[in-house]
């Protein structure tokens, strides 16, 4: 009889030791999604960090998931938005090695030099954007980064002061 209890509370024990399942988890990450988004704590940091937390988690937990490149992508945009680049940075990074087959790796070079010049690291942000330009010539945001990359480290002031100076060349360009 003792044996049998504690197999009992040893298969117990062990099931809650590996921790909600793969239905759990996304249940853990769809609840605390709407409340960050429902009540827009999204810009408390600890909130952000947390919800990223959730992400990346079961991204390790589920690599070959088809979820996981999804939630590593949302990761990195919060990490972004919260001005962790060095952590959105690497999880688009890891995005591009480990699932380059995802349909977003494109928006993820993107938005990698998207995060560096939000930092105001405007040699990253060029790099990351000519990798995208090269990569992804014809994408959606490939004319957006043509015209602001020449245009990095402008104040949103001085930038439309080019646009405009420069808007009669594009004009005769097309002509």
């Amino acid at each position: 009889m003792k044996q049998r209890f504690f197999l009992v509370a040893l298969a117990a024990l062990l099931t809650a030791a590996c921790g909600p399942n793969r239905e759990e988890r996304i249940n853990q990450i769809e609840d605390f999604e709407d409340s960050v988004f429902e009540s827009a704590n999204v810009a408390d940091p600890a909130t952000a960090d947390q919800l990223a937390e959730m992400y990346v988690a079961f991204a390790d937990k589920y690599p070959s998931d088809s979820l996981s490149p999804i939630y590593l992508l949302k990761a990195g945009e919060v990490m972004s938005n919260t001005q962790h680049t060095d952590e959105a940075v690497a999880l688009f990074d890891r995005i591009a090695a480990n699932y380059p087959d995802f349909e977003e790796v494109p928006t993820c070079l993107f938005l990698k030099g998207n995060a560096y010049e939000m930092n105001a690291q405007y040699d990253e942000a060029r790099e990351a954007y000519q990798e995208y330009l090269d990569r992804y010539p014809n994408h959606l945001f490939s004319d957006q980064v043509r015209l602001m990359m020449p245009r990095l480290g402008m104040t949103p002031e001085e930038m439309l002061a080019d646009i405009l100076a420069h808007a009669n060349d594009s004009i005769i360009a097309q002509e």
